[in-house]
């Protein structure tokens, strides 16, 4: 997979850039991450977004991200000297994989006061902050390269090692085919030769007919004049001819994928600013320009990576909790087996009564009789190899705390299978009774109970807050998948605007200078002008359907109309109850009569105002979905024409009314969808703001 620009990309992606960014301002600068950093490029009602990564990517984008809460030291060295600035030039140095943005000043690119920032897209990559002698005041890193040549602050950045573009050589050509290895094949030898880059190369060998896995040194015959040399030749020129096409014009992307097997999704493999010869058979989707299909190919891969990267950290916290939970699991078995192992200890003590009391009535008399006790554990050795069934079933002597320890059996768990089948060693006093002894273990038990509820209890409650405390820790670093494309804004967006139950699109001024800019700019003949007779009321339009007359606007979108603009004045905290009035476009005028004179935002009415009836101070807001594609659009788009028709044959089967014939507008089947383009048409959605 391709993953960092070539020289070739980055001459394609500048000459887009020239078009798209050259005269813009720079309004904001902002840090994505250590090497990232996202350019706004302004103008009055257009702004650009162009991402640089250091040594990686440089392209315009579509797509939101996520950025630093705090800009990093280099990020606001940046904004303190460029911020608000125009940007003169953009051009890439040579054919070198660095890119010059120019921030000139009146005066000239010489003068005092111009700044470049210098983008290195090869290696570890850097971007340098120049003034206009190219001395370094500001870098993302510092860089030694040898004794004598280091990129740091006070340095001057040297321009004069770049690489031009130039037609190849035939004697050039052979020289450097006749200085390669044995064992080195055409594409191998070719990607380093010129400033074509791999790509490029290896589409010049197929161009020529050549095998890219040719052996140099045995298969090419490297005669000046041979068929293969002037192949190569040919396919060179071309290439030259694609080089150059590049730099001069905005050449289309496209991107090469691997296609998924079964339910499995494509797979993303290079992008490229023309349809090179060995990716003409590969699936491949094209762009408008490179620069955006550059932006695809990165913002879905780092959509992915941020994708697998939240889901490791879901993993861990899961593998994290799972720990927690099993170790808590086996506290409580733990806790759970002890409480079980000291009462049947206890029953095997009742059950083996007799014989208990028969192994401590021994110990004690021979401890009582003065024995030394290294004399009595060999005794009990003796006795164990003699067949004596007491000193047999005693396994240890713990005389110092007056205990010893039995294996005591169980006559009647042969047909059982529990935690203590088979024989169980007891721990008893020497000094107490055996039923004594199995008193004190059913006494150990209770507390033991006690003991384990409590503990228990904690557990659980700790257990409950180290998933919480995890869960919580999770949400405050999960990575978030924030790489979404853009919405561009519909032109009407900037107003305050609704559309009306009926379907028209109602707009309003939010101040004085919008009221002057929608009735200038946007009230068209067949329009609608809807105003109160109060402070503060907002100048509302009505936007009819193309060659529609005002008379064809359904009374109850005037009324909401009437709504909207009552609701923006004074009425609205005065709670006044009050009527609107609408007037056809041609009605409205800004010229004044002789002697007055009309501020901003207000017209003169002539002829006859239609008053609305009373309003009322209710107003509201929605929710706006926009769906993905035209597709779905067109699923849709009859969505409230399907709903007005239900309300209707519902208002008609309670006044038993007859159905109203069909509107002509409508298809004739009555069940077909609008096209895409009758719903832009609709709504008026593709309407172009034209000066005054």
């Amino acid at each position: 997979m391709k993953q960092r620009f070539s020289a070739l990309d980055v001459r394609a992606t500048v000459t887009a850039l020239q078009q798209r960014i050259v005269g813009l301002r720079l309004q904001g600068l902002y840090d994505v991450n250590a090497k990232t950093f996202l350019f706004k490029f302004t103008k009055p009602e257009h702004k650009e977004l162009v991402l640089v990564e250091s040594g990686i990517r440089l392209h315009t984008t579509d797509y939101t991200r996520d950025k630093s809460i705090t800009p990093s030291n280099f990020c606001m060295k940046l904004r303190k000297h460029l911020k608000a600035r125009r940007l003169t030039a953009v051009r890439q140095i040579g054919m070198d994989r660095v890119v010059d943005f120019e921030f000139a000043v009146a005066a000239g690119p010489q003068a005092e006061g111009t700044y470049h920032i210098i983008c290195e897209f090869y290696a570890s990559g850097n971007i340098i902050l120049t003034d206009h002698q190219y001395t370094t005041l500001a870098l993302l890193r510092v860089v030694h390269v040898d004794a004598e040549t280091t990129f740091a602050v006070g340095r001057k950045y040297s321009l004069a090692e770049s690489r031009g573009v130039e037609m190849v050589e035939r004697s050039a050509l052979v020289e450097y085919l006749g200085r390669a290895g044995p064992k080195d094949n055409l594409k191998r030898t070719l990607a380093s030769f010129g400033v074509f880059g791999p790509a490029l190369s290896e589409h010049v060998i197929m161009r020529a007919g050549l095998n890219p896995s040719l052996r140099v040194a045995t298969g090419l015959d490297l005669d000046p004049n041979s068929p293969q040399i002037s192949a190569l030749m040919t396919a060179y020129a071309e290439a030259f001819e694609i080089v150059t096409r590049l730099g001069r014009e905005v050449a289309p992307g496209y991107i090469t994928y691997v296609e998924g097997e079964g339910d499995a999704d494509s797979v993303y493999d290079e992008f490229n600013p023309w349809l090179f010869e060995q990716h003409k058979g590969k699936p491949h989707t094209s762009y408008a320009s490179f620069s955006d299909a550059a932006d695809v190919f990165f913002s879905n891969i780092e959509a992915q990576k941020l994708k697998v990267k939240a889901q490791q950290q879901e993993v861990a916290a899961e593998k994290k909790l799972g720990a927690i939970k099993s170790e808590h699991e086996g506290r409580v078995a733990a806790l759970e087996l002890a409480h079980r192992k000291t009462e049947e200890q206890a029953r095997r003590i009742e059950i083996n009564l007799e014989f208990v009391d028969q192994a401590i009535m021994i110990i004690r008399q021979a401890v009582a009789a003065g024995m030394d006790w290294k004399e009595l554990e060999e005794l009990v050795r003796d006795q164990q190899e003699q067949g004596n069934p007491v000193a047999e079933r005693i396994l240890k002597l713990n005389l110092a705390a007056n205990q010893i320890t039995l294996e005591l059996d169980n006559p009647d768990d042969s047909d059982d299978e529990g935690d203590f089948d088979g024989p169980l060693a007891v721990d008893v006093d020497i000094f107490e009774s055996a039923f004594a002894n199995a008193q004190r273990y059913y006494n150990s038990r209770r507390q033991a109970g006690v003991k384990h509820a409590k503990t228990l209890a904690i557990s659980t409650q700790a257990l409950q807050s180290a998933e919480q405390k995890i869960k919580t820790d999770l949400k405050a670093t999960k990575v978030t998948v924030t790489v979404s494309q853009l919405r561009k804004p519909f032109w009407f967006e900037k107003f305050s605007w609704f559309v009306s139950s009926d379907g028209y699109l109602v707009l309003a001024g939010r101040d004085m200078q919008q009221n002057e800019l929608l009735v200038k700019r946007h009230l068209r003949s067949g329009d609608v002008y809807v105003h109160a007779d109060m402070h503060g009321a907002a100048s509302v339009i009505v936007k009819n359907k193309p060659a529609a007359e005002a008379a064809d606007i359904p009374p109850s979108t005037l009324f909401q109309a009437g709504v909207m603009s009552v609701c923006q004045s004074r009425a609205w905290d005065a709670k006044i109850v009050t009527s609107a009035w609408w007037v056809e476009a041609g009605q409205v005028s800004k010229t004044a009569p002789t002697g007055e004179y009309l501020s901003t935002g207000s017209f003169m009415i002539r002829g006859k105002k239609n008053f609305l009836p009373p309003t009322q101070l209710v107003y509201g807001f929605g929710f706006l979905f926009k769906l993905a594609d035209d597709e779905s659009i067109a699923r849709h788009v009859r969505a409230r024409q399907q709903r007005q028709a239900i309300m209707e044959e519902n208002m008609r089967a309670a006044t038993g009314s007859e159905p109203t014939p069909a509107k002509e507008s409508m298809s004739s089947e009555g069940t077909g969808d609008m096209d895409f383009g009758a719903a832009r048409i609709k709504y008026n959605l593709d309407e172009i703001e034209v000066a005054a």
